[in-house]
């Protein structure tokens, strides 16, 4: 009898699963090697980017600050926000541990120098949007909506209408300010952006609806540099719709400020904190006298000290109502130009903290009035780093609340450390920290543009202003004797 042994041709069942669970595990480890690598590859472009992006931003602050006008003001607004603000399991920033100070510092300042405007008025038909001798600059974070609808977008909006979003109530205090850290609903007004002069910018419904006005992740925080051209090119009052054009190619706001004193009433100018215009019709003339108070009324004269008590605000608080984060989309909503104009200002997406710490060099305040009476300037410590001013530190005990404090290094706590001997610093006679506002309240400022506060009892934030005005590098009024922050009682009215 023939007996044929059947030769085994493929795998039992059981070698088939040990197989394929080898082979998954293989593929599992392969895969994640894969994704190690293409996240440091990720993570390696990105710091790549970001530090391309670092080198840009400082060299062009650089620019600007070679290039600071001596007949303008500089002000510094220190903004220092606990990134547990809302508590400790919703985070601003997840990435941070939560006890730490986020920094939405802003900058304003003037350059000098030529500068071209962006926006062109194409019904001109000429590719020449305008030039000017001088800017106004801002830095900081801006805030972004971009599920507003653009010009010529959604049901009865007209193609010469937009929405645009009000950024702090001008008409009554205590309305949350929008800030690059907001969450809630937002008031929306629309403007009419016509080639018209006599009805550009003209208010068409003020508030009539709410939308989402809450602020993105900070991989959405922007960065901006808002460059702002002075341009003026008639006589005509600063409130003359001519004010809107400027040498018929620009289109300009009539003032730097939300509201001027030089025009007065109730005109208000947001258009610059919406990110719409980059030429506004003031000259850096026309700011002085408007910071000044050169034009004040009522038989009230003109006002050339830092401050004026008997006026209805103080110069400070004039500069301190353009320290709103205006509006920016790195991606606008439309390619009308007007919607195109929200992008100008984007300087670098994904800027958690932008944080700005200022000093005086050593002998500043030094000084000799007409009496040859020698005023002493700063004199630091050799042994000691120079101070700086603006860096903030946070403290908490007990319940998130009041007990929770955010303090500033500031030049009111150097000059008194230094007037008492300690530290072995020198205070400068002729600067008096105690007649400049380092803080405002809610209710400071004209009606129409207040002071943007963000300090408010029992939050987690604080803010610092520095504000440097007009007295340039003399520190005396025009007698030559008396301090510019004095109130020359023993000299009599200047």
């Amino acid at each position: 009898m023939l007996n044929l042994t059947r030769k085994q041709l493929g795998f039992t069942l059981l070698e088939l699963m040990v197989a394929v669970v080898v082979l998954l595990v293989i593929m599992i480890a392969v895969g994640r090697i894969f994704s190690t690598t293409s996240d440091i590859s990720s993570s390696g472009q990105a710091i790549s980017e970001t530090l391309q992006q670092g080198v840009a931003v400082e060299q062009q602050l650089r620019e600007d600050i070679s290039k600071v006008s001596r007949e303008g003001f500089f002000a510094i607004r220190s903004v220092a926000v606990a990134n547990n603000l809302r508590g400790e399991f919703l985070l601003l920033d997840p990435s941070l541990p939560s006890d730490e100070l986020i920094r939405f510092d802003q900058l304003v300042f003037f350059t000098d120098g030529i500068a071209s405007s962006m926006i062109n008025n194409m019904a001109n038909n000429t590719d020449f949007a305008g030039q000017a001798l001088a800017s106004m600059v801002y830095y900081g974070h801006g805030v972004r909506f971009p599920q507003l609808e653009g010009l010529g977008q959604g049901i009865d909006n007209d193609v010469d209408e937009s929405n645009d979003p009000i950024l702090i109530d001008q008409y009554s205090y205590g309305t949350p300010l929008i800030t690059p850290w907001y969450q809630g609903p937002v008031e929306v007004e629309t403007r009419r952006y016509t080639d018209s002069q006599n009805t550009r910018f003209d208010q068409v419904a003020d508030g009539f609806y709410i939308a989402n006005g809450s602020q993105g992740s900070p991989s959405e925080w922007t960065l901006c540099r808002q460059s702002i051209l002075l341009g003026d090119d008639d006589q005509e009052g600063p409130a003359d719709n001519r004010k809107k054009a400027y040498m018929r190619a620009g289109i300009s706001s009539n003032s730097i400020f939300p509201w001027d004193p030089r025009i007065g009433g109730s005109y208000f100018y947001p258009h610059i904190n919406q990110g719409r215009v980059d030429i506004a019709a003031t000259q850096l003339d026309d700011i002085r006298q408007s910071v000044l108070q050169e034009v004040e009324s009522g038989g009230i004269p003109p006002n050339r000290e830092w401050r004026y008590g008997d006026s209805e605000y103080d110069q400070q608080e004039l500069i301190g109502s353009l320290f709103y984060w205006p509006r920016v989309e790195p991606y606008p909503p439309t390619a009308i130009r007007y919607d195109q104009a929200l992008m100008l200002s984007a300087l670098a997406e994904g800027c958690v903290s932008f944080k700005i710490e200022w000093t005086y060099d050593d002998g500043v305040g030094e000084a000799i009035d007409a009496n040859y009476n020698f005023y002493n300037g700063y004199s630091y410590n050799q042994n000691s780093a120079q101070p700086w001013f603006g860096e903030a530190t946070a403290s908490e005990s007990g319940d998130i609340g009041n007990s929770y404090v955010i303090d500033f290094d500031t030049l009111s706590d150097f000059t008194f450390e230094a007037n008492a001997g300690n530290n072995g610093h020198l205070a400068a006679a002729t600067v008096d920290p105690s007649l400049i506002e380092p803080f405002f309240s809610p209710d400071d400022g004209p009606l129409l543009a207040p002071v943007p506060v963000v300090q408010t009892d029992g939050r987690r934030s604080a803010e610092y202003w520095s504000i440097f005005g007009y007295n340039g590098t003399s520190p005396f009024l025009e007698d030559g004797l008396s301090l510019a922050n004095d109130d020359a009682t023993d000299n009599g009215d200047i």
